[in-house]
């Protein structure tokens, strides 16, 4: 099972970061994907949908790479609990 750090989108490392940014839609929390490394980002899927979405995609990278959560509204923790910052990185 994968391990999720939270971070402040001001403290995201572009080398190794995969970014999962969750929003509030209309239907409830959702989240997009964002790789720095290759400046790109999904449209807003469903959270569970975009935290499987982020492990193929560092399963399938030869590079070290984190999946990182950029919550600044706390959805994370109104829904599935208590999200731990990352140890070494801000979260707000």
């Amino acid at each position: 099972m994968a391990t999720y750090k939270k971070v402040s989108h001001r403290h995201i490392r572009k080398e190794t970061d995969l970014v999962v940014t969750l929003i509030e839609g209309i239907g409830g929390p959702c989240a997009f994907i964002t790789d720095p490394a290759q400046a790109r980002d999904t449209i807003p899927i469903p959270v569970e949908e975009a935290l499987a979405g982020a492990r193929q995609v560092i399963a399938g990278d030869p590079r070290p790479r984190n999946i990182v959560i950029v919550d600044e509204d706390d959805l994370w923790d109104n829904c599935w609990g208590t999200l731990a910052p990352h140890p070494e990185r801000n979260v707000r």
